[in-house]
């Protein structure tokens, strides 16, 4: 089947494209007449089923550990806009022969309008974005089946492009990434600190969805057999090795490294997964998109309005059996004339 890439599928649907280039630009500022800050939660039970009949009143939440008046909003009236961060460099073209029916579970996360999405495809750096829709199906060969891009995985450097464009959505409206990658960041230029400061700044819960490069490498390894690979020595002995021994050294080095993927995820307020096959990556997608449907979307208007990193915690004291999953911070800016949405 012919491959085309998100690019060239652009070229073809419109003529104007958002150039890579934008995504260092600064995020933008969302201006409302209050500081409210938004903190989805996810509630199950430990066998992990989701709850759904709590109320405000049940819910305990800090900042900076003092406790705030809670608003519980209805998620239903609230339109969700989607960006799609696909890993198309590195390793990640091993892996697309599981995306050939991605484009399908992506659709069941979206919903209906007005629901929408944009598609980012990122290798050294994000490629072209989509234009938003409603309508996924547009763009089903460009998910389903994309280029192979170069040997980068900018994580960093693409999650703060998908924020920008986010930023740039309705206010009202509910703002997620799900990211398809590696879990560790290859060549990026923005921090950790910015990323959290942005997530914070435009309400972004971020999801992730994760593939070892190292394991994909020792996979295909093992297939390949140990044609030409010379024998290993040990002490007095050799031994002959069916696949290289360095990817499973990279993997060994690589779980000692910081999980950039899970790390953003959990700091924001969504969730990680990791997928090895196709059944994973489709009960990952499953998952996810249940949990975007049910948490429940707490708000409050912070008592302290100190600039910088705000520790959240969420609990609930009379159900102390229950598993909370929620945002653990946020970032609150400098005090403007027209106060910042967080």
């Amino acid at each position: 089947m012919m491959r085309r890439s998100l690019t060239t599928a652009l070229f073809l649907a419109t003529s104007t494209i958002l150039p890579a280039q934008n995504s260092a630009s600064p995020p933008s500022t969302l201006q409302t007449t209050t500081r409210l800050v938004i903190v989805p939660t996810l509630v199950q039970t430990p066998s992990k089923e989701t709850v759904y009949s709590l109320h405000a009143e049940d819910f305990l939440l800090t900042d900076k550990g003092v406790p705030q008046k809670v608003h519980v909003d209805d998620e239903a009236h609230q339109p969700l806009s989607l960006v799609i961060l696909m890993q198309t460099g590195g390793a990640a073209i091993q892996e697309f022969a599981k995306y050939s029916n991605l484009e399908t579970m992506l659709a069941a996360m979206l919903g209906n309008a007005p629901n929408q999405v944009s598609i980012v495809n990122f290798d050294s750096k994000p490629e072209a974005a989509s234009p938003f829709t409603s309508d996924i199906a547009q763009w089903t060969d460009a998910i389903n089946h994309p280029d192979p891009g170069d040997d980068g995985a900018a994580i960093m450097d693409s999650l703060k492009y998908a924020m920008n464009l986010l930023a740039k959505q309705p206010a009202a409206n509910r703002r997620a990434i799900l990211l398809i990658s590696q879990p560790t960041d290859s060549g990026s230029k923005t921090t950790a600190k910015e990323i959290l400061q942005i997530s914070g700044e435009t309400n972004t819960a971020i999801y992730t969805l994760t593939f070892s490069p190292q394991l994909t490498e020792i996979k295909k390894s093992l297939r390949e057999g140990g044609q030409g690979h010379p024998p290993l020595t040990v002490g007095k002995e050799s031994y002959v090795t069916y696949f290289e021994l360095t990817p499973a050294l990279k993997m060994i080095l690589g779980a000692m490294q910081k999980n950039a993927a899970a790390e953003v995820a959990s700091l924001s307020g969504g969730e990680a997964a990791p997928f090895n096959n196709q059944h994973q990556l489709d009960d990952g997608l499953a998952t996810i998109s249940n949990h975007l449907r049910n948490r429940y979307t707490l708000s409050f208007t912070p008592t302290s309005l100190d600039p910088g990193l705000h520790p959240l915690q969420v609990r609930l004291p009379n159900y102390p059996e229950l598993v909370v999953s929620a945002r653990t911070s946020y970032w609150l800016g400098e005090r403007q004339d027209s106060s910042s949405k967080q």
